[in-house]
């Protein structure tokens, strides 16, 4: 690998560990053609049921047209149960299918193995973070993959 002046910067660190952890849930996931986008619609479904698509936007960090894309991709393959509100026409609420509530445990098992990995990164000898043991965190959870 072809260093560059910036490979110790917090920022190439975060990013690289990010775009690792995201690659490992992926692989994951795989099985049970969810996508890290999608997982936490699965879970927050199941915990939640009849929550709306506005509901999930504000518990999320994504834009509004990613949630509901990928909601519309979960109704289409059978997980999610996409229901306009009786009440209100612009509303629309949300539950998993039965398929979908059978996926559930998968994918609470994959992403529990996924949570074991990344915090054995984590671990500190005397439980104080300091900005060489993070850089070191992010580059050990970077080797996850190797």
């Amino acid at each position: 690998m072809i260093a560059d002046k910036n490979d110790d910067t917090t920022s190439k660190q975060l990013h690289t560990a990010a775009n690792i952890a995201i690659r490992i849930l992926e692989k994951r996931l795989k099985p049970f053609s969810v996508n890290h986008a999608q997982f936490f619609f699965i879970l927050k479904l199941h915990d939640d049921p009849g929550i709306t698509q506005d509901q999930l936007v504000r518990l999320d960090s994504r834009h509004q047209s990613n949630v509901n894309r990928e909601i519309a991709k979960l109704a289409k393959i059978g997980l999610v149960d996409k229901q306009q509100s009786p009440t209100d026409g612009r509303r629309y609420d949300l539950k998993l299918t039965v398929s979908g509530e059978a996926l559930y445990p998968k994918i609470k098992v994959a992403l529990d193995g996924q949570e074991k990995a990344l915090n054995h990164c984590l671990t500190v000898t005397d439980g104080r973070v300091t900005k060489a043991d993070f850089m070191a965190i992010l580059k050990q959870i970077a080797q996850l993959d190797a």
